[in-house]
């Protein structure tokens, strides 16, 4: 477990790592920001992208000849069934990689690169946005916390771009979904409450896995993706309150 001393000593909250769970030092739950905006519905391309993996993983085998008698073909199917839970996981972690060796260089570190192809495709292109760019980094996997909502997270970087005293949400899927600015404003929300500092820009980086390639988004909106945000959290809020103890 982690803790962390925020608002000038003022407040303590801990983080536990594995389970990605923040409480407070009394030790109660404190919801996160990915855990706020996981209301919103995915199921769309996710169910599609699950019978995607599912569909390549049987593919794949009855290339091989995996396929013959009766009894495997059941175990094969289900075990196609859970492919999509693997891909998931295993796309999480190259995710989490690349976001590692990222705020490493950003803090100075020195990290060595990975061997993973995928992993430093996303690096290769980090690298290539900060050529570009020339961000001058003023912080990396900042802890956020709201006195005010009581919620939590992990601000990805604070940076000087063209001038600009920006929020910088880093990403490694295969695009940049809405959501993901109702994050980036969770984060602005607290970071502002605490600091005093106002951002001048918001903006989203997604590294290409595949390519080795980036793009970002500017975003526009802060109000109306703060109001979501908010509205996120109450809704989340709510149906926790709800939940009956089994």
């Amino acid at each position: 477990m982690e803790e962390y001393i925020l608002y000038n000593g003022k407040v303590k909250i801990n983080f536990t790592k594995g389970r990605h769970i923040f409480k407070d030092s009394k030790g109660n739950y404190i919801l996160s920001v990915t855990g706020a905006t996981g209301i919103i519905d995915k199921s769309g391309p996710l169910l599609y992208w699950a019978t995607e993996m599912m569909g390549d993983y049987l593919i794949d085998r009855w290339k091989l000849g995996e396929i013959k008698r009766e009894s495997e073909k059941i175990q094969l199917i289900n075990k196609a069934k859970k492919e999509w839970r693997e891909a998931k996981q295993k796309a999480a972690d190259i995710g989490n990689e690349i976001h590692e060796w990222v705020s490493d260089w950003i803090l100075k570190k020195n990290p060595e690169m990975p061997e993973d192809e995928k992993v430093v495709n996303g690096i290769t292109a980090f690298l290539k946005f900060q050529k570009k760019h020339k961000i001058k980094w003023l912080e990396s996997e900042r802890v956020i916390y709201s006195k005010k909502h009581n919620y939590a997270g992990f601000l990805d970087a604070v940076g000087i771009m063209d001038n600009k005293l920006t929020l910088i949400d880093f990403k490694s899927s295969k695009r940049i979904y809405d959501e993901m600015k109702f994050q980036v404003a969770g984060y602005q929300i607290a970071y502002e409450e605490e600091t005093g500092k106002k951002f001048d820009e918001r903006m989203i980086v997604k590294f290409g896995k595949e390519t080795g390639e980036f793009e970002y988004e500017i975003l526009e909106d802060d109000e109306k993706d703060k109001k979501t945000f908010l509205a996120c959290l109450s809704i989340k809020k709510r149906l926790k309150e709800l939940q009956k103890p089994w």
